[in-house]
């Protein structure tokens, strides 16, 4: 992907990556704060916006770092297994990126350090959060292989694929496993009280318990 700041398709390819980041991430804006995800499960309200985010810390940082690296320029450094890779000597372009060869593999490390067996579905159901599933499918599984094919390229799909039929989810049997609408947790957000940053943890505190509460009204074991 070509993404020079000085070239009509460049410009076109980082305005469109930065705002799929920005989607990607934010959860709510509540009077122009920001609630968005920094880790899968962790949110940070305020602070910088995604987009500003994603442009400061990649695209006129790493991404301008490489254009200049004698060697194939990797991404993220930390940890040390990267998904992409920038620059001209990695991908025959100055403002490049591409995947990293061994992508496949070094996926799955950053999603080690959640407290789940089931990181693929988690990430899963994050991504399609703000998608309406096939509830024809005979399982969940299926539901989401759709809702990912729809998005992603193929081999990437796959990939994802095999990932899930490696884990296994146990709960308990519920007669409506779909919703008619989508969930809407920041639809009241009187929860959060007020939104400086000195509030953040306990309100998020309090979000947890009101989440618990829904899990426990169903019946749902979540806890080891």
């Amino acid at each position: 992907m070509n993404l020079d700041p000085d070239d009509s398709e460049g410009k076109t390819n980082r305005d469109t990556l930065t705002r799929e980041f920005a989607r990607f991430v934010l959860l709510k804006t509540i009077e122009s704060t920001p609630c968005h995800v920094v880790d899968l499960g962790k949110m940070e309200i305020g602070k910088s916006s995604p987009d500003k985010r994603f442009s400061s810390n990649f695209l006129t940082v790493s991404l301008k770092a490489a254009t200049k690296n004698s060697e194939a320029y990797e991404y993220p450094s930390r940890p040390r297994n990267p998904l992409i890779v920038l620059g001209p000597v990695a991908t025959g372009i100055t403002w490049g990126m591409d995947r990293h060869s061994d992508w496949k593999e070094n996926l799955p490390v950053f999603l080690q350090e959640r407290n789940t067996q089931t990181s693929f579905y988690d990430l899963a159901c994050f991504v399609l959060r703000q998608r309406i599933l096939d509830d024809t499918t005979e399982t969940l599984e299926k539901s989401l292989i759709g809702g990912l094919s729809e998005i992603f390229t193929q081999d990437l799909v796959e990939y994802w694929s095999k990932q899930l039929s490696l884990e296994k989810v146990y709960v308990q049997e519920n007669e409506h496993p779909y919703q008619a609408t989508s969930p809407r947790p920041f639809e009241d957000h009187s929860w959060l009280g007020n939104t400086e940053e000195a509030d953040g943890v306990l309100a998020l505190k309090t979000r947890i318990s009101y989440l618990e509460g829904l899990l426990r009204m169903h019946h749902i074991a979540f806890e080891e």
